[in-house]
């Protein structure tokens, strides 16, 4: 059965960082949440190491992680961004190497996922949906789940500072009617990120390839890094999917 780890990354402690294993089983998919045993500050180096564990342990097919994948390209239609978040509408716009960021905030998260990309795509054997230049290994693919929210055709869970407990409950409640998928009272709102990022991700892993959406263009490699690349989406009829 199609299995997927989904991460909902953060930079500045393990805490934040949401970790969900997603399993598409005959009665619908099982959700297990999974705890970090690292200790801060994170790095690229550390998580990669046990994503790559915890990919074998559980004989995942692919990985999804919501942050930046690489840089954006010279030559596109997008000014101050990548097209994959002008498409997805992403609050946070990666420009040129090595610091085009937009808003200002976000560069040292962007950094820190797109170091995380590169140590999985080149060291640890996965690779990025798209990249024409390699077909083996597991599929590793950028997310955001506020636009999975979106094109599940539900209301996006707010930002973590804005979330009441309410909003978790209606947001828990909105997912299963929308997906069949229960999720426990305790998951954090980091754990939710998580599942709804990796819902596309785990279609990808069964093949059901028309109901994921790929937002951008192709990456590529470009003075040494990644540049553009997809954001994995559920299509907009994956709801009732």
């Amino acid at each position: 059965m199609p299995r997927i780890i989904s991460v909902d990354l953060a930079y500045k402690h393990y805490r934040d960082v949401g970790v969900a294993l997603l399993d598409a089983m005959p009665h619908g998919t099982v959700v297990t949440l999974l705890d970090i045993p690292l200790t801060d500050p994170p790095t690229p180096e550390a998580l990669s190491d046990w994503l790559i564990t915890i990919a074998a342990e559980h004989a995942a097919n692919g990985l999804c992680i919501d942050g930046p994948l690489g840089w954006k390209g010279p030559d596109t239609d997008a000014v101050h961004s990548r097209v994959s978040e002008k498409i997805a509408r992403a609050p946070g716009k990666t420009g040129l190497p090595p610091d085009g960021v937009k808003p200002r905030g976000y560069l040292a998260f962007t950094q820190f996922s797109i170091a995380l990309f590169e140590r999985l795509t080149m060291r640890e054997g996965f690779v990025l949906p798209g990249d024409l230049s390699r077909n083996d290994g597991l599929f590793v693919t950028e997310t955001f789940p506020t636009a999975a929210w979106r094109a599940l055709g539900l209301t996006a869970l707010p930002g973590k500072a804005a979330t009441k407990p309410a909003d978790m409950v209606a947001a828990r409640e909105r997912l299963a009617i929308a997906t069949g998928i229960a999720l426990p009272a305790h998951i954090t709102h980091d754990q939710l990120q998580s599942v709804v990022g990796g819902m596309a991700g785990l279609r990808w892993a069964g093949g059901e390839r028309d109901l994921v959406h790929l937002a951008g263009l192709p990456p590529f490699r470009l003075d040494g890094c990644w540049r553009e690349g997809y954001i994995m989406l559920p299509a907009p009829d994956a709801a009732s999917a």
